[in-house]
C-alpha cells in the first residue's frame, strides 16, 4: 500500500460515506440485533448508492483491529472536575472512511533498557529515543517503557514504588493488597493493588490511562499518606495538572491510546500539530508548521513508530502540502505552491 492510504483529512465526509462507514464499524463490533439487521437492509435498500458506499468502504477495512480503534462511539462526559476546570478538553474521535493500514511491521527495539543501580533496592531503567523494552520486576509486576523513558523503581518486602523520571510506561501490576503499587510523575502519586495502567509525564499534566482495574491519584505533599485527589476506572482516562479531568472511554479509545505497546499510533481525528508532535517523540526530528491553520488541520491515521518518512510523504500526498527539511532534524510544513 502507497503511504498515501496511512493518513486521511477528515473535514470532507459525504453523508452516505459517514453513515456507510458507521455500519461497517458496527458490523465489526460482534454483529447486528435483529432490529438493527432490519435498519441496515433498509437503509442498504433504500439507495443503489449505499450498497455502494458500503461494499466499498468494507472492502478497504483489513484490519479489523484498526477499526475498532476508529469507531466514533460517543464519549461520555468527564465523570470528575475539579472547581474552575476547563471545559473542551476531550479529545475528538471520528469514523475513517478510507483504509488506514500500513504494510510495515512493528519495528524491533534497537536497544535494550539501561539499568543501574544506585543503592541496595533502588534500580534505574531507561529507553532511548525510539526504543520499547518490557521489565519485569522482583515482585511479578511487568513494566513497558515508551521511548525516551526513565524509571527509578523500589521493590523491597515493605513497599513498591516507581517515579517516573521522564516519558510513559504502563504497568501490569502484579496482585498484593499488602503492598500498594505507588507511582509517582510530577507532583501526584497513582496507586493500584492488581491493576494495568498507563502513565504519561507531559509537558505540563500526567496523563494516566486505565486498562483493568482502578487506581487512585493523590498529590505528593508532605503527609506520608495524602487523600486521594481522584480515582480513575478501567475505561477512563485523566489528565492531571492545576485541573483534573476525567473522561469515560470506549475500549477502542483505551486500545488507541495504548497502541504505542504494539510498536503503532493511531490517530481519530487529532489536530495535525498533535499527530508530528506524538510521532517526533520517537525521533530526532522536530517539526514546524507555516501557519496556524495547518497545525489545527484535523487528522486520522495509523503509523508505525520510526516511519516518519512515510509519514511525510503521506501528508504531501493527502494535503496538498509542502515537507521540507531545512535542516538536518528540521522539518518544516507548509502549503503547497498553487
Amino acid at each position: 500500500m502507497s503511504p498515501s492510504g496511512n493518513i486521511l483529512n477528515f473535514p470532507d465526509r459525504s453523508p452516505i460515506e459517514e453513515e456507510a462507514a458507521r455500519w461497517v464499524v458496527r458490523h465489526d463490533k460482534g454483529g447486528l440485533t435483529a432490529e438493527e439487521r432490519a435498519q441496515f437492509d433498509a437503509w442498504k435498500q433504500a439507495s443503489p448508492l449505499h450498497a455502494d458506499a458500503f461494499a466499498r468502504l468494507s472492502g478497504h477495512w483489513d484490519d479489523l483491529d484498526l477499526l475498532a480503534a476508529l469507531s466514533d462511539t460517543p464519549r461520555e462526559t468527564p465523570v470528575y472536575r475539579r472547581p474552575a476546570i476547563l471545559a473542551g478538553l476531550g479529545m475528538a474521535a471520528a469514523v475513517a472512511v478510507a483504509v488506514l493500514v500500513g504494510a510495515s511491521q512493528m519495528l524491533a527495539p534497537a536497544h535494550t533498557p539501561v539499568q543501574i543501580a544506585q543503592t541496595p533496592g533502588l534500580d534505574l531503567y531507561t529507553t532511548r529515543v525510539g526504543d520499547q523494552e518490557k521489565i519485569t520486576l522482583s515482585d511479578g509486576s511487568i513494566v513497558t517503557l515508551n521511548t525516551a523513558s526513565r524509571i527509578e523503581t523500589r521493590i523491597n518486602g515493605q513497599e513498591r514504588s516507581v517515579r517516573l523520571l521522564e516519558g510513559e510506561a504502563f504497568f501490569e501490576v502484579a496482585h498484593d493488597p499488602s503492598r500498594p503499587f505507588r507511582v509517582y510523575a510530577g507532583d501526584g502519586m497513582t496507586v493500584a493493588v492488581g491493576t494495568a495502567f498507563s502513565v504519561r509525564l507531559k509537558k505540563d499534566a500526567v496523563e494516566v490511562v486505565v486498562s483493568e482495574g482502578k487506581v487512585a491519584y493523590s498529590r505528593v505533599t508532605d503527609i506520608p499518606a495524602p487523600e486521594p485527589v481522584a480515582y480513575v476506572a478501567a475505561g477512563e482516562t485523566a489528565n492531571f495538572s492545576d485541573n483534573v479531568v476525567i473522561e469515560k472511554v470506549d475500549v477502542a479509545e483505551v486500545d488507541r491510546k495504548l497502541s504505542w505497546r504494539e510498536g503503532k499510533l493511531v490517530f481519530a481525528g487529532d489536530p495535525l500539530s498533535s499527530v508530528v508532535a506524538d510521532i517526533s517523540r520517537y525521533t530526532d526530528i522536530q517539526f514546524d508548521f507555516a501557519s496556524s491553520d495547518l497545525a489545527d488541520m484535523r487528522v486520522g491515521g495509523v503509523f508505525h513508530v520510526g516511519e516518519v518518512d512515510e509519514m511525510l510523504d503521506a501528508i504531501e500526498t493527502n494535503f496538498g502540502l509542502r515537507v521540507e527539511r531545512t535542516g538536518d532534524n528540521v522539518v518544516r510544513i507548509e502549503h503547497a505552491p498553487n
